[in-house]
């Protein structure tokens, strides 16, 4: 796997009520949800861990008990933080994880169901910083969402646009995070944006956003994810695998 030069600290995004996936799994919350017989926050936690994690922060709402004493439980090596709160909005989420990570110098931030290979999450990181970006995206060419959060990557892998006004809809965000602590002691108030799209969309117009391609990663939205999650899961999490060479996209890897 790639090597991290130097440690980062982990940040995951778990507040939200995964309102798809409740018919499917009465009385589980989304984290909760199993993949390949385990918790989908698993998944997520251990990757950033085997990434290099030295800390990993998770917002969740007051009803993410269980998710929180598994965590605690199946990883005891990372130092744990652990955010409370109900909170308005996905950006008020993603600010309240950035803003306590705001003294390290990078972090990365996942959401609760993105699924990343560990080496994908390592080189987005190493890209993210030979590129000095302050803000950065990982994006995916695999789009299996009703809703994808498209993203233009001009060739030096900066973000044009964000959203339905994007002219190439080739990749879309993928629930992974690059910034810097200097830019999220700097991050507007929790009211200033609608969602944590509406900040990023804001962010790219003025420049500052960074993209990086990992290639196929999963999102577990709805029921008809999780078979989809499992088999990765089976092919990237739990064996070794290797991809067969592609050719290198602007601003990305071998997609």
């Amino acid at each position: 796997m790639t090597a991290i030069e130097r440690p980062f600290a982990g940040g995951i995004i778990a507040a939200g009520d995964g309102i798809r996936l409740k018919d499917a799994f009465p009385g589980t919350v989304k984290p909760m949800v199993r993949i390949a017989g385990r918790p989908l926050c698993g998944w997520v936690a251990g990757g950033l861990i085997r990434t290099g994690a030295a800390s990993v922060t998770m917002i969740s709402n007051t009803r993410c008990g269980a998710a929180r004493d598994f965590l605690k439980a199946s990883f005891p090596d990372p130092a744990w933080r652990f955010i409370v709160e109900d909170t308005a909005s996905s950006w008020e989420s993603f600010r309240l994880v950035a803003r306590s990570l705001s003294d390290e110098p990078d972090f990365v931030i996942s959401t609760a169901d993105a699924l990343v290979p560990p080496e994908k999450t390592a080189r987005f990181i190493l890209e993210m910083r030979r590129l000095k970006a302050s803000c950065g995206l990982g994006l995916t060419d695999f789009i299996d969402d009703e809703k994808p959060l498209w993203a233009d990557m001009a060739p030096d892998g900066s973000i044009r646009s964000l959203g339905e006004g994007c002219a190439v809809r080739r990749w879309a965000t993928a629930g992974l995070y690059y910034m810097t602590g200097a830019r999220a002691r700097s991050l507007p108030s929790a009211t200033a944006h609608r969602s944590l799209r509406w900040f990023l969309a804001a962010e790219a117009g003025l420049g500052s956003v960074r993209g990086w391609c990992l290639g196929k990663t999963v999102d577990v939205d709805r029921p008809e994810d999780v078979k989809t999650a499992e088999q990765f899961v089976k092919e990237n999490f739990m064996r070794r695998h290797s991809a067969p060479t592609a050719a290198r996209l602007p601003g990305g890897e071998a997609c």
